[in-house]
């Protein structure tokens, strides 16, 4: 029985978490909580659950982000994990996924024009009286 127990610590696993992100179109920049985790698709292994903010970016199309909830399993509840951590002979796997689409960035054309120009001159107008409020005594 002595020889079996140490035997049954090594034979046991644990809880492997990831959380599967994937964009369309893929190859997008991954940032998870403003660290880079690579190009989509890809996996994020982690190891506490809560909430993280998913960020793809990608040339031509616009950044696009989501907060992702993971929630815990009820294996990984209080007392429950001890078991499905140190005793389960079998390793868990607990996958999360999120998928983001990104859109293309819109190019501006001639028709965009006018409503560009006033609001730089909206713009320009406001600036001038922030300035004259900055100077005043």
């Amino acid at each position: 029985m002595r020889r079996l127990l140490p035997l049954l610590l090594l034979a046991c696993a644990c809880v492997e978490r990831k959380l599967h992100v994937r964009t369309e179109p893929p190859g997008a920049r991954i940032l998870v909580n403003g660290t880079e985790i690579g190009r989509s698709p890809t996996a994020w292994p982690f190891d506490h659950y809560g909430v993280v903010l998913v960020e793809a970016e990608l040339e031509g199309y616009e950044a696009a982000q989501r907060r992702v909830v993971l929630r815990i399993p009820w294996y990984e509840r209080p007392v429950l994990d001890f078991f499905s951590e140190l005793v389960v002979p079998a390793r868990i796997r607990d996958d999360h996924a999120v998928d983001i689409p990104l859109t293309p960035r819109r190019r501006l054309g001639e028709g965009d024009r006018p409503a560009i120009e006033r609001r730089v001159e909206e713009m320009a107008r406001r600036a001038a009286e922030r300035r004259k409020e900055a100077e005043a005594p």
